[in-house]
This record gives C-alpha cells, structure tokens and sequence, in this order.
C-alpha cells in the first residue's frame, strides 16, 4: 500500500503580497491618525502672540456650566448648590502670588490645618511659581484670576476677555499641572454688575465657572489697613450677607501683610462660630 504524502505548502512573498501589506499598513495608520486629530477638539484664539490648545479631560471630570434644572449658568453656587445648613467659610485670596505675603498666608493655614482658594493672576505666577507649587502641594485649590488683571485689555473686548482665561488656565496648569489646576475663575473686581453678562456667556462657551463673594475683609479699600479692623470687617459683611456659605475675599499681593497679620484672628472667630473651613473644588 503506497503511503500519500502530503504536499508542505510554505508562504513565499512575492512583489505584489509586499506592496499591498505596506499599503493595508498605511491605510491603518492613517485612519488612526485622522481618529487621534478629530478627538483632540483644538482650540486656537485669535490674537498675534498667543494660540491655546484646550486641554482634554476624561469625560467623566467634565460637568458643563448648568444648573441642576439644565439651563445655562457660569455661577459656580448656582451650579453646585450648597446644602441648607451648612455653616461653611471660602478663605479666598486674590491677586497673588507675591515673595513675601503669600509665603506667610501657607505658613498660617498650615499652621491652623485649613484649607483655601488662590485665585491667581498668571503673570505673577510666572514670577513665583515655586510659591503656586507649594500652595497646591499643600492642599490649596489653584484658580485664575486672568493672566494679566489689566481691566483696560481684559474688558476691552471678548476675544482679549477669551484670551486671558485661557493663557491663565495654559500658564498654571504648566506650573502645577492639569490634575492640581481647579479651572474656576475669578473676574477683576467681580461679576456683580450687569456689564459682565456678555462675558459670562464666554465662560459658559469655555465651561468656566467664576466665584463671587459675600463677605469681605477691605483689605483692598485703604492704603494702610489695620489688622483689627480686617476681622471687623469680616464679622460685619458676614453678618449682614444673611447666609451660612460665606465666601471671604481677601488678597495675597505684596502690599497686604495686614491681611496675613489679621487671618489668625480671623480663622479663630469663625471656627469660633461653628463654621468649618473648605476650599472651593470642581467636582
């Protein structure tokens, strides 16, 4: 009986096999490529010295500027209501960071274990970023104050007003990078006025939300504050805001050590009056 063998087939490319392996290759490659560049979601600005790429996030950390009900808004307590109740205190400090006040301002929350929001104009940030650093090391949340505080450029149209968010955002999520960075701003003397409007819809476009505050210190209405009458300050405006969510406006710039003198006292009194102390996150 003859034994069949069977015949060992082997794979032998031949000119043709190779060209169209190399372009099956391509084609994958480039339907990638197309894939990656439509999922990125560039931004640019207009304007001759900046161009911004927004900065991705995954999905689940993005929660667009509405209220609970669905409609639009860029007001930070609007879109995260507090809970009736809650006796909670906003430390925030605008306008920094500088060599000497902020420094001591880290010394004493650290000292006291509290928490709280610096609301950073970029371009000094440039200046100190050692200092932004350490406050987000420490557990401090980092937002924008504008990259340049020039109300004359920053409310001189929508496209600079567009542009300062965004190089603020680009600038300290740079020095801090983009986990520690709590994309929440902070307008140049507050978004109070009805003249703002225009400008929120801009924050709504770039899902942005802004902080006001009802109670304040003045550390920024006199020259020469004194610290006693910092706390005073703080008590009256707390008072008279009828609320239990008190969001405390402050400033860090080099000019205010009577800020970082009266903030003990001032962090004893309301723990004193049962308040607890947090800094302001996007959830």
């Amino acid at each position: 009986m003859a034994v069949r063998r069977r015949k060992k087939y082997s794979f032998k490319p031949n000119k043709h096999t190779v060209l169209v392996l190399v372009l099956l290759v391509i084609i994958v490659w480039v339907i990638a490529g197309l894939s990656s560049c439509m999922n990125r979601h560039d931004k640019s600005l207009r304007g001759a010295d900046y161009t911004y790429e927004a900065v991705l996030l995954p999905e689940y950390q993005v929660r667009r500027c509405v209220r609970p009900d669905g409609t639009p808004s860029a007001d930070y307590f609007e879109i995260y209501p507090p809970q009736a109740g809650d006796k909670v205190v906003y430390l925030t400090f605008d306008d920094g960071p500088s060599a000497k006040v902020t420094p001591q301002i880290l010394d004493i929350l650290k000292q006291y274990n509290v928490k709280a929001t610096f609301f950073i104009i970029a371009k000094n940030a440039e200046q100190y970023p050692d200092t932004v650093k350490r406050a987000a090391d420490e557990g401090h949340t980092i937002a924008s104050h504008t990259y340049s505080h020039d109300y004359s450029y920053v409310y001189g149209s929508l496209e600079n007003f567009r542009e300062e968010v965004n190089k603020a955002k680009d600038v300290l999520t740079n020095i801090v990078g983009e986990d520690a960075f709590t994309n929440i701003f902070r307008f140049p003397g507050g978004a109070f006025r009805e003249q703002r409007a225009e400008f929120k819809n801009v924050l709504i476009e770039e899902n942005v939300p802004f902080v006001n505050w009802n109670c304040l210190t003045g550390d920024a209405e006199t020259r020469s504050p004194v610290p006693a009458n910092l706390i005073e300050k703080a008590k009256k405006t707390a008072k008279s805001s009828g609320s239990d969510l008190l969001t405390i406006l402050m400033h860090d710039a080099g000019a205010k050590q009577a800020t970082a003198d009266a903030l003990p006292g001032l962090i004893e009194y309301f723990q004193g009056e049962g308040y607890r102390f947090e800094a302001l996150k996007r959830y």
